[in-house]
């Protein structure tokens, strides 16, 4: 690991932080949002295999079903952060793209873009968990 990477642990406990609060106080759309979100995490753990020195394939297409069904939410709902949510997964799976059309594409900068989107698809989700927290509270008073 670089000196400069993030830890690992700091992913795991935002997923899990995103994933309980989406549970606790979230709504169909943030729950499933939020499940996308941890099954295509634990789907990528199993399927990344290249550190970024090729194309990855599988992640490539847990990246494109999360975004199936983040897109489905955002058309279903009439919420603003899954539009978010889904345009930050549809810049991850256009990095992918961008690697097969471009294989010069460096994997440091392949892989360092997943992460940073992943983390703003992560906020996206964390914003409507945050906001139906927040309309809970508001209205309980």
């Amino acid at each position: 690991m670089h000196a400069y990477a993030l830890p690992h642990w700091l992913w795991i406990a935002t997923v899990m932080a995103v994933c309980a609060g989406a549970a606790v106080w979230g709504r169909r759309d943030e729950r499933i949002a939020a499940a996308a979100l941890f099954v295509g995490w634990l789907l990528t753990v199993a399927v990344y295999s290249h550190r970024g020195l090729q194309t990855e394939w599988g992640i490539l297409a847990v990246d494109a079903a999360v975004m199936a069904v983040l897109t489905w939410v955002a058309l279903t709902t009439r919420r603003y952060w899954p539009i978010f949510a889904a345009s930050f997964q549809l810049l991850a799976v256009i990095i992918h793209l961008a690697r097969v059309v471009d294989p010069s594409l460096g994997g440091w900068a392949y892989i360092t873009a997943e992460i940073i989107f992943g983390y703003w698809l992560a906020g996206a989700i964390g914003v409507g968990v945050l906001n139906r927290w927040r309309e809970r509270r508001m209205f309980a008073a």
